[in-house]
This record gives structure tokens, sequence and C-alpha cells, in this order.
């Protein structure tokens, strides 16, 4: 009965077996338990701590940035464990995509170990600033360094993360779901994608979203981390066991854009087009917001200590994204998807449970995405409600967008918004490129070293702001490639 009984997949050689045992036991180190206060994975939704019943829920991320944790101390193996499941996320699916764009096999690996290695020494540069300091979160470490009127600029950038991923989000479920609506045998339509977007938010993601009370959606950290891992093993697994090379069911059933191409593949290609995967990577190795809760969660903290967990953390990540890279494009080369699991016939039972644990753990994470979304844009406008800089009228403005009177009203209309752009824009690609050049460029790239620069003073090392310019560049490029493409 499984539609892989005919397609006589090759068997995994001895070495390709090895390769998927060091894969399961890399990735076997994400499931290890988290703190009480455990950040989320990347690209997915905020993960709700538990609180006493009936206090306002509070999220790891990106709610953590305004927060101070519990002083429960981490050891550097736990921190590099919830490190790394805060980062991982829906960002890996779009990887492929990024070195399908035009991008050899050497400088696409390079690009994923540089890039890897700034955004660990930057998340670092946040944890030092705090000992610096003496601050506990990322608002209060902006307004000690750069100063309190500008903090706003924290919550700004939180709310276009929070934004952003909620239409990526949108975009993910109108793919996963509309697809297994196919194979039920639901008829194709031009429109299936828009309305399983329009029903699931006026279903479900619009009455979870206006609960006040999250704690029941606690449990989407395990189902979260679950499908990270699930993902990255059947990818690899698939790459490997030959099922999308060799004349198969399988392999008939793609569409011709969705089938394996190798026409651009090459080992050394580099050219403008790379920005794709800068800024994909941008994206994917943002959680810098979350450093200080990191750090001051650190037993018997130090900078040289959380320097350690950083680069084993972000190590980790590295490998786990150039995997995830490598096999996505390995299987459907110049073809692979901004969003990987279209790439899979949508009767492969190793895809359809992927679809599966993908779609469940953003359904039941998206409101806590909402959630951090929400808290920004108040304390965004908190601050500038107080900012007499601006004219009264737009003071009063932000004041009553920050009063608890507006939270239905705002959580509504921010939905229709993140609705309709799901709905307009269909390759998730776009978002997650332009969100990662511009967000990529400004919380990893440009931020940190402001912030370090100022903490430590004259005796900054000058190489410390080369960043900057760096950051600035990748950001302008990289928007432009991706709305080029």
């Amino acid at each position: 009965g499984s539609p892989l009984s005919t397609a006589k997949p090759a068997r995994l050689s001895t070495r390709a077996k090895a390769m998927v045992r060091l894969s399961t036991l890399l990735l076997a180190a994400l499931a290890l338990p988290q703190s009480s206060f455990a950040a989320d994975r990347h690209s997915a939704a905020p993960r709700l701590t538990r609180g006493r019943r009936g206090s306002a829920p509070e999220t790891s991320r990106p709610l953590l940035a305004a927060t101070t944790p519990k002083p429960v101390g981490s050891s550097v193996t736990m921190t590099v464990v919830q490190i790394v499941n805060n980062v991982a996320g829906a960002g890996i699916l779009t990887l492929a995509a990024g070195m399908a764009a035009g991008v050899g096999w050497v400088p696409a690996i390079a690009i994923c170990v540089a890039l890897g290695a700034i955004s660990g020494y930057t998340f670092y540069l946040i944890g030092a600033s705090c000992e610096l300091t003496g601050t506990s979160n990322f608002k209060g470490l902006w307004g000690a360094t750069l100063g309190p009127r500008s903090a706003w600029i924290v919550d700004g950038c939180i709310a276009l993360m929070c934004l952003s991923a909620a239409i990526i989000y949108s975009g993910i479920l109108g793919d996963v779901f509309s697809s297994l609506l196919r194979l039920a045998g639901v008829p194709a339509s031009a429109w299936l994608r828009q309305a399983v977007i329009v029903s699931l938010t006026a279903a479900v993601l619009c009455p979870l979203s206006l609960l006040k009370d999250l704690s029941a959606l606690s449990f989407t950290s395990a189902i979260g981390c679950v499908a990270i891992l699930y993902t990255a093993a059947f990818v690899a697994v698939r790459a490997l066991d030959g099922a999308y090379t060799a004349p198969s069911e399988l392999l008939a059933s793609l569409a011709p854009e969705r089938a394996p191409s190798f026409a651009l593949s090459s080992l050394t290609r580099l050219d403008s087009n790379a920005l794709v995967l800068v800024s994909n990577l941008g994206l994917a190795f943002i959680a810098h917001y979350n450093a200080p809760a990191f750090y001051m969660d650190l037993e018997a903290r130090s900078p040289a200590k959380f320097a350690r967990a950083v680069a084993i953390a972000f190590g980790v990540l590295t490998v786990l994204y150039t995997a995830m890279m490598g096999f996505g494009y390995a299987t459907f080369g110049d073809h692979a998807a901004s969003n990987l699991l279209l790439n899979y016939a949508s009767s492969d039972p190793l895809a359809i449970v992927g679809r599966l644990a993908t779609g469940a753990s953003i359904l039941f994470g998206y409101p806590l995405a909402m959630v951090g979304l929400r808290s920004a844009l108040v304390g965004m406008s908190s601050s500038l409600s107080a900012e007499p800089a601006l004219p009264a009228a737009a003071r009063r403005a932000f004041r009553s967008l920050a009063a608890d009177a507006s939270r239905v009203p705002l959580i509504v209309a921010l939905l229709a918004v993140i609705t309709a752009v799901a709905c307009a824009v269909e390759d998730i690609g776009v978002v997650v490129g332009v969100s990662g050049a511009l967000l990529g460029a400004a919380i990893v790239y440009c931020f940190p070293p402001l912030i370090y620069g100022r903490a430590r003073g004259a005796s900054t090392p000058q190489a410390v702001y080369c960043l900057i310019p760096l950051g600035a560049f990748l950001g302008v490029l990289g928007t432009y490639v991706t709305l080029r493409g």
C-alpha cells in the first residue's frame, strides 16, 4: 500500500548509513530538556514559559528581550542546547533554495561557515556587553549604551521580526495544508492556498490569538523541536536513499518545476545571487535579543564561559544548516523551493508526516508570535507616547494603541494585514529574504558592535566596527537581489 513499494530506491551504502547515524547523533542534542526560560527555535513561534494561572503569559522570544530571567543557573551544555533550540526553526526550509539561486557547493558552504562564525561572535558581544553594563535584558542594554530615548527601536525590531515570522508562518500553513487537502481528494484550484490561509485564520488562528491565558499552548515548544528534528532527518534520508534520483513513482508524480534539476550545479559558482542565501541565513541565525537572558542564566557566568557556550552552539547550528542546505540541494538541485516541503511528492509518506508535524507546530505556536508582536508594539508605543519631540496628537495615538482597550482591535487588524500579505505573496522566500536582509543586517551585524563599543569604550578593538558597514552592505544588496529575483 505504500507509494514507495514500487519505487525501489537504492539501498543505503555503509557510508550513507554512517552519515545518517552521525546526523541523528548531532540532531539528538537538540532534544535535550530545556530550562524554565528556554527560548524557542528560530524561525518558529515564541515559546511560552509556565507562570501562575491567570497571569500574563511570558514568552522567551521575543518577549524575553524585555524581561529578566529567573535566577536559575544553566550549565554550559544546557545553555548550548537552549541556544540551538532557540535559533533553529522553520528557516532551515529555505536554505536549499538560497543555494539554488546560483551558488556553487564550495562558496555555499563557506558562506554558511562564515555567517555562522560572525553571528556567533556578535551573539557573544551582547553577552559581554551585559557583563560590562550590569544589565539583564536587551532593551535595558540598549538604554545603558545607546540611550533610553532610542530604546523603542528594540521593540520596533522585535515587532518587525514577529510580523515577518507571522507572515512566513501563514504562508507555510497555506502551503502545507493545501498539499494535504489535495492528497485527501480536494480538487486543485488556483485559490486553494489562499482559501486555506483565510479559513485557518478565521477558524483557528484568530480565536487562539485572542486568548488572554496561553499557558495551555506551552506544549508547542516540544512539538516544534520534534518537527525540526524529524524534518532534518527525513530530508537527509531522502537525499541518501535515491528516492528522487532513480525512476520512481515519487519522482514521476512531481511537477516539472519541482522535479530535480542540476543544470546550474557547480562547485565554485559565485555571483550576486549568493546574497539570497546570505539573506536567508541572516534570518536563520537571528536570536540576538535573547542573548542577555542566556548570559544571565548561565551558571557562574563570565564572558569566557559564555563564549565557549556560544561557540559550540553556533558550531552545531552551522553544521545543521549546512547539512539541510546540502541535502535539500542534493535532492532537488536548481528547483529547490523556498519551502523545501513543497518539493516532495504529495504521496511521499515521510513528507506527509513532516508536513503534519510542521503544520501542527506552526498552527498552535502562531498565537505566541502574535503575543510577541502585540507586546512589542505596545512597548514601542508606550516609549513613543512619552517622547516630547512628537506632536501631541501622535503621543495620544500611541497611548491609545498601548491601552488594554485596544487589545482586540489591534490583534484583529494585525491578523488581517498578515493574512492579506500571506495570500498575496505566494513565495515565502520573498518575505524570508527581505526580513533576513534588513533585520539580519541590523540585529546581527550592526547593533551588537555599536552596543559593545559603547559599553567597552576606548579599548574596543577597531575591527569590531568593521561589522557595521558589512551589515549595511549585505542588508541593502540582499534586499535588492531578493526583490529582483
